[in-house]
Protein backbone atom coordinates (compact mmCIF):
# COMPACT_ATOMS: atom_id res chain seq x y z
CA UNK A 1 0.00 0.00 0.00
CA UNK A 2 2.90 2.33 0.89
CA UNK A 3 3.90 1.63 -3.18
CA UNK A 4 0.66 3.34 -4.17
CA UNK A 5 0.76 5.83 -2.21
CA UNK A 6 4.16 6.80 -3.60
CA UNK A 7 2.77 6.61 -6.83
CA UNK A 8 -0.54 8.82 -7.15
CA UNK A 9 2.33 11.05 -5.16
CA UNK A 10 4.83 10.86 -8.10
CA UNK A 11 1.58 11.00 -10.68
CA UNK A 12 0.11 13.89 -8.99
CA UNK A 13 3.47 15.69 -9.18
CA UNK A 14 3.42 15.37 -12.58
CA UNK A 15 0.16 17.47 -12.68
CA UNK A 16 -0.18 20.94 -14.30
CA UNK A 17 1.09 23.67 -12.77
CA UNK A 18 -1.26 26.74 -10.84
CA UNK A 19 -1.37 30.08 -12.81
CA UNK A 20 0.48 32.98 -11.30
CA UNK A 21 -0.56 35.19 -13.85
CA UNK A 22 -2.35 38.20 -12.61
CA UNK A 23 -5.70 38.37 -13.33
CA UNK A 24 -7.73 40.68 -14.42
CA UNK A 25 -11.09 42.38 -13.28
CA UNK A 26 -13.05 40.95 -16.04
CA UNK A 27 -12.01 37.71 -14.46
CA UNK A 28 -13.56 38.64 -11.58
CA UNK A 29 -16.77 39.22 -13.09
CA UNK A 30 -16.65 36.26 -15.06
CA UNK A 31 -16.52 37.84 -18.36
CA UNK A 32 -14.18 36.27 -20.38
CA UNK A 33 -12.50 36.39 -24.26
CA UNK A 34 -13.32 33.25 -26.37
CA UNK A 35 -10.35 30.65 -26.18
CA UNK A 36 -8.38 30.05 -29.58
CA UNK A 37 -9.29 26.81 -30.28
CA UNK A 38 -6.81 23.98 -29.34
CA UNK A 39 -5.23 22.42 -32.22
CA UNK A 40 -6.59 19.12 -33.00
CA UNK A 41 -4.28 16.32 -32.66
CA UNK A 42 -4.17 13.99 -35.29
CA UNK A 43 -5.76 10.55 -34.97
CA UNK A 44 -3.17 7.55 -35.20
CA UNK A 45 -3.88 6.12 -38.94
CA UNK A 46 -3.33 9.93 -39.82
CA UNK A 47 0.45 9.65 -38.70
CA UNK A 48 3.49 8.57 -40.34
CA UNK A 49 5.70 5.38 -38.37
CA UNK A 50 8.58 7.52 -36.96
CA UNK A 51 11.95 6.60 -38.32
CA UNK A 52 13.94 4.48 -35.73
CA UNK A 53 15.99 6.54 -33.93
CA UNK A 54 18.84 5.49 -30.94
CA UNK A 55 17.78 2.54 -29.68
CA UNK A 56 15.70 -0.68 -29.94
CA UNK A 57 12.46 -0.95 -30.40
CA UNK A 58 11.41 -4.54 -30.18
CA UNK A 59 13.19 -7.89 -28.72
CA UNK A 60 13.17 -9.89 -25.92
CA UNK A 61 12.92 -9.36 -22.10
CA UNK A 62 13.66 -11.78 -20.18
CA UNK A 63 10.62 -12.93 -17.73
CA UNK A 64 12.84 -13.37 -14.49
CA UNK A 65 14.00 -9.51 -14.76
CA UNK A 66 10.34 -8.40 -15.71
CA UNK A 67 8.94 -9.90 -12.71
CA UNK A 68 11.99 -9.06 -10.57
CA UNK A 69 11.16 -5.12 -12.10
CA UNK A 70 7.66 -5.90 -11.19
CA UNK A 71 8.07 -6.97 -7.81
CA UNK A 72 10.04 -3.65 -7.17
CA UNK A 73 7.37 -1.66 -7.97
CA UNK A 74 5.89 1.39 -10.60
CA UNK A 75 7.45 4.11 -8.02
CA UNK A 76 11.34 2.49 -8.00
CA UNK A 77 10.38 2.00 -11.92
CA UNK A 78 9.17 5.46 -12.65
CA UNK A 79 12.45 7.29 -11.04
CA UNK A 80 13.91 6.21 -13.84
CA UNK A 81 12.57 9.01 -15.81
CA UNK A 82 10.55 12.52 -15.81
CA UNK A 83 7.07 13.02 -17.77
CA UNK A 84 4.38 15.33 -17.82
CA UNK A 85 0.68 15.20 -18.63
CA UNK A 86 0.19 16.17 -22.89
CA UNK A 87 -3.16 17.09 -23.72
CA UNK A 88 -4.63 18.51 -26.35
CA UNK A 89 -6.84 21.76 -24.86
CA UNK A 90 -8.70 20.16 -22.05
CA UNK A 91 -8.47 16.87 -22.81
CA UNK A 92 -6.03 14.34 -21.72
CA UNK A 93 -3.64 12.61 -24.19
CA UNK A 94 -0.75 10.46 -22.72
CA UNK A 95 2.41 11.08 -20.41
CA UNK A 96 5.04 13.14 -22.43
CA UNK A 97 8.72 12.18 -21.67
CA UNK A 98 10.80 14.91 -20.23
CA UNK A 99 14.16 13.48 -19.84
CA UNK A 100 15.99 9.62 -18.42
CA UNK A 101 17.01 10.13 -15.67
CA UNK A 102 19.17 7.41 -15.05
CA UNK A 103 21.45 6.49 -17.67
CA UNK A 104 22.55 3.04 -16.29
CA UNK A 105 18.34 1.62 -16.64
CA UNK A 106 17.25 -0.58 -18.75
CA UNK A 107 15.27 2.53 -20.64
CA UNK A 108 18.43 3.73 -21.86
CA UNK A 109 18.87 1.09 -24.64
CA UNK A 110 15.15 1.84 -25.70
CA UNK A 111 14.02 4.17 -28.46
CA UNK A 112 13.17 6.96 -26.42
CA UNK A 113 13.71 10.47 -26.77
CA UNK A 114 12.28 13.55 -25.10
CA UNK A 115 8.98 14.49 -26.45
CA UNK A 116 7.54 11.10 -26.49
CA UNK A 117 4.22 11.00 -25.28
CA UNK A 118 3.26 7.36 -24.32
CA UNK A 119 -0.98 6.44 -25.06
CA UNK A 120 -0.91 3.06 -24.08
CA UNK A 121 0.79 -0.12 -22.84
CA UNK A 122 -0.33 -3.18 -24.43
CA UNK A 123 -3.20 -1.93 -26.05
CA UNK A 124 -4.49 -0.12 -22.19
CA UNK A 125 -4.28 3.64 -21.15
CA UNK A 126 -2.15 4.42 -18.36
CA UNK A 127 -3.55 8.50 -17.58
CA UNK A 128 -4.64 7.38 -14.00
CA UNK A 129 -3.00 5.69 -11.17
CA UNK A 130 -5.93 2.53 -11.08
CA UNK A 131 -5.57 1.88 -14.90
CA UNK A 132 -1.30 1.91 -14.19
CA UNK A 133 -1.70 -0.66 -11.55
CA UNK A 134 -4.06 -3.10 -13.41
CA UNK A 135 -1.82 -2.52 -16.20
CA UNK A 136 1.34 -3.39 -14.16
CA UNK A 137 -0.18 -6.92 -12.71
CA UNK A 138 -1.12 -7.55 -16.02
CA UNK A 139 2.72 -7.58 -17.55
CA UNK A 140 3.11 -10.51 -15.06
CA UNK A 141 1.25 -13.11 -17.55
CA UNK A 142 2.12 -11.21 -20.37
CA UNK A 143 3.99 -12.74 -23.26
CA UNK A 144 4.63 -8.93 -24.78
CA UNK A 145 4.68 -5.82 -24.39
CA UNK A 146 4.17 -3.05 -26.28
CA UNK A 147 4.52 0.73 -25.58
CA UNK A 148 1.74 2.98 -27.59
CA UNK A 149 3.48 5.81 -29.22
CA UNK A 150 3.51 9.73 -30.42
CA UNK A 151 6.95 11.04 -31.25
CA UNK A 152 6.13 14.80 -32.71
CA UNK A 153 3.66 14.19 -35.64
CA UNK A 154 4.67 10.75 -35.85
CA UNK A 155 3.45 7.45 -34.05
CA UNK A 156 5.77 4.14 -33.11
CA UNK A 157 5.12 1.18 -31.49
CA UNK A 158 7.92 -0.36 -29.10
CA UNK A 159 7.39 -4.40 -29.26
CA UNK A 160 9.52 -6.72 -27.19
CA UNK A 161 8.60 -9.95 -27.00
CA UNK A 162 8.76 -11.68 -22.86
CA UNK A 163 10.87 -15.26 -22.38
CA UNK A 164 9.80 -17.75 -21.88
CA UNK A 165 6.08 -17.18 -22.53
CA UNK A 166 3.30 -18.14 -20.29
CA UNK A 167 0.68 -20.96 -22.17
CA UNK A 168 -2.88 -19.49 -22.69
CA UNK A 169 -4.94 -21.27 -19.74
CA UNK A 170 -7.74 -22.10 -22.22
CA UNK A 171 -4.73 -23.87 -24.34
CA UNK A 172 -3.00 -25.49 -21.49
CA UNK A 173 -6.40 -26.86 -20.67
CA UNK A 174 -7.35 -28.78 -23.74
Amino acid sequence: MRTGLVLVLVLAACGPKVSTAPRSFDDDLGIREPEPAAPVEPRDEARAVAPPGKGLRAGTIARAHLVAVLDAGPATFLRQLEVTPRRAGEKFVGWELVQLLDRTGPLHDVDLAPGDVLLAINGKPVSRPEQLWTVWDSLRTANEVTAQMWRGAQQLELRFTVEPAIADAAAAAH
